[in-house]
């Protein structure tokens, strides 16, 4: 399998993330000094609370963003990692630009596109009626603000296909576009029931992929093509090798 990677783009978010969680910082110390600097009639500590209201949200957030991009592996290791058996015929494009958004995780295989949806929190997670839920106690709740969130992965998943589909739309391919949920931490459990799409954990991820049906249109040509696309002229790398993980007993519905 031939990985590519926008390296520019990794460095631009770690960027990111870093300012983001330091102006939260600073604006936690201006909320401070305001209200060590109030006077008796307490005008100081009302005006602390703007500063302090915006500081923890862009702190949580800037935490969260580097627990993303900062760590290592980061979730495109991890993918790589996860895939690494895969042939000649798959091609794994991290970060694609497609529009005005930017698709994480596009694998290209003999049957087209795949966009991965990755999630790596732990716990329980369960699908059912259109809802996703986690089950967390409430210290998990107060002490996981920065680390991986749940989102909505339905709404990513179809973001991405849709945005991919646009894509190759204005460039004149047709190719076959699905997505795919992925929750890749060892430590998690899945209950989900109908999801709109696939959903499979770590393990059950290149299983998933090699039952994927090829498409005899699809030549190898133009899989090139669709890749030269996607890639947006970034050169393809080795994956990177990530530590195996010990097994951990999951089930899923």
């Amino acid at each position: 399998m031939r990985v590519i990677r926008d390296v520019a783009y990794v460095k631009n978010r770690k960027r990111a993330a870093s300012l983001t969680s330091v102006l939260g910082v600073a604006l936690l110390g201006v909320a401070f000094w305001l209200s060590l600097s109030a006077g008796q009639d307490g005008r100081g500590v009302l005006l602390a609370y703007l500063p302090l209201l915006a500081g923890t949200v862009i702190f949580h957030f800037g935490m969260q963003q580097i627990a993303q991009w900062n760590r290592s592996p980061r979730n495109d290791n991890v993918l790589d990692a996860l895939l690494r058996g895969l042939g000649e015929k798959y091609t794994l494009v991290h970060f694609v630009p497609a529009g005005k958004r930017v698709v994480q995780h596009v694998l290209v295989h003999p049957g087209g596109l795949l966009a991965v949806t990755m999630r790596e929190l732990d716990g329980t997670v369960g699908y059912k009626d259109g809802r996703w839920s986690r089950a967390r106690t409430g210290f998990g709740r107060l002490f996981g603000l920065g680390g991986p969130q749940l989102g909505n992965p339905t709404y990513d998943a179809e973001s991405d296909v849709k945005a991919l589909d646009a894509l190759l739309a204005e460039h004149g391919h047709k190719v076959e576009t699905d997505a795919v949920v992925a929750f890749v931490n060892p430590q998690i459990t899945l209950n989900v029931e109908e999801p709109d799409f696939p959903v499979v954990n770590g393990d059950g991820l290149e299983p998933y992929v090699r039952s994927l049906p090829a498409d005899p249109p699809l030549v190898p040509a133009t899989r090139q093509a669709v890749v030269a696309l996607l890639a947006q002229g970034n050169e393809a790398e080795p994956a990177k090798p990530v530590p195996a993980r010990r097994p951990v007993k999951r089930r899923a519905a």
